[in-house]
């Protein structure tokens, strides 16, 4: 059984430990640094008992800028009890989301990390950080992006709406094409989509993407009784089929809430999928 207790501890007992979030604004940590040394910390940071002190479960940022405030204690919910990697990586979610500041590639790591830590389908993972499965998903489809590309996500040099549209170019040189054009400044989103569709119903060029340029792994899953489901993705994990199951469960549900046939639902989900 967890306990939770609010303390004013010595801020040098206090070590940062791995984060969901990766890099800190330095201009953000001056601006709250000055508020702090004017009103103090407003929110206190949850850590747990380690080595002798106190490791940060969440709340890292506030505790760099209060030690540039130069205090020396910092409010904080001291957390006791069994605590999991997997519990540590909930906890952050959920607390740097509700926050609504973290990087989206920052987010997807995340999920990523804890949906291996816990072992969780991204539907559990997002029900007990209270996100939805389709976002989980959505996100955790970013990390199918190569390393070089995925870096420009999180620097901000390709937005994230432009970086879930590179994740449905299969073919990996004009994936790169297209992601150097937005970097660039030369490409929006909506001219990223309109190229994108263009290509995607040019005259033979599903067959020709598909014999030359598209390297594809499969894998069928055999549920038994004559059921079967397959999944065709240009690189596959165990992560990618549980997000790709978890989207298109979700685009099936949706283009269902007013009824139809199984085809026409099939042909709905399917045109949302190009």
């Amino acid at each position: 059984m967890r306990t939770r207790t609010i303390h004013d501890l010595p801020i040098d007992t206090v070590h940062p430990t791995p984060q969901v979030r990766e890099r800190f604004d330095d201009e953000s940590l001056r601006s709250l640094a000055m508020t702090m040394k004017t009103v103090g910390v407003q929110q206190p940071i949850s850590v747990r008992r380690a080595d002798g002190g106190y490791a940060i479960i969440a709340g890292e940022r506030r505790w760099r800028a209060a030690k540039r405030a130069e205090l020396t204690t910092i409010p904080a919910v001291v957390v006791e009890g069994d605590l999991s990697e997997a519990d540590i990586i909930e906890l952050q979610l959920i607390e740097n989301c509700a926050r609504e500041d973290l990087n989206p590639v920052e987010k997807a790591k995340a999920y990523d990390r804890l949906m291996k830590a816990a072992q969780r389908s991204a539907a559990e993972a997002a029900r007990r950080t209270g996100s939805s499965p389709a976002m989980v998903s959505k996100l955790t489809s970013l990390l199918l992006l190569p390393p070089d590309i995925l870096a420009h996500v999180h620097d901000g040099r390709i937005p994230y709406s432009s970086a879930y549209e590179l994740v449905k170019v299969s073919d990996p040189a004009e994936q790169r094409r297209l992601a150097d054009e937005i970097a660039g400044g030369r490409m929006t989103r909506q001219k990223l989509v309109e190229q994108t569709r263009a290509r995607a119903k040019a005259p033979g060029s599903r067959r020709q993407g598909r014999r030359a340029t598209t390297p594809r792994e499969r894998v069928v899953i055999a549920l038994g009784e004559g059921r079967s489901v397959s999944v065709a993705a240009p690189t596959l994990s165990v992560e990618c089929v549980v997000a790709l199951l978890v989207d298109v469960t979700t685009r099936v549900r949706n283009a269902a809430e007013g009824g139809g046939a199984l085809a026409d639902v099939v042909r709905a989900v399917s045109g949302n999928g190009r």
